[in-house]
């Protein structure tokens, strides 16, 4: 079964949505999550007085729920990448399904 681009936005919206504690309405296409991650986990370091990187596993969550619910390993693709937009989130699942079919 393919799954379309709004398709998989509307399945991915609400897991990001959960892990980062904010509302789905909040996340757009253009919703830069992992500069978003960092300020979070910045903030809650300077918060707590703690450097510890737990706060970072926030990020590796999102990428484990959405491997799990598409089936797909991605997490590697976006190690480089400064900024990671929904929608490149999106096209690179996509990619991904299109090759399956």
């Amino acid at each position: 079964m393919q799954r379309g681009t709004f398709d998989i936005f509307e399945i991915v919206r609400p897991i990001l949505a959960k892990n980062l504690e904010i509302d789905p309405e909040a996340i757009d296409l253009e919703f830069k999550f992992h500069n978003f991650i960092d300020r979070l986990a910045d903030r809650r370091q300077r918060q707590s007085g703690s450097k510890n990187l737990l706060y970072y596993l926030e990020a590796a969550n999102i990428y484990f729920d959405l491997s799990e619910e598409f089936e797909l390993n991605f997490m590697a693709d976006f190690t480089d990448n400064a900024c990671i937009t929904v929608a490149d989130l999106i096209l690179l699942i996509q990619s991904r399904l299109d090759k399956l079919v």
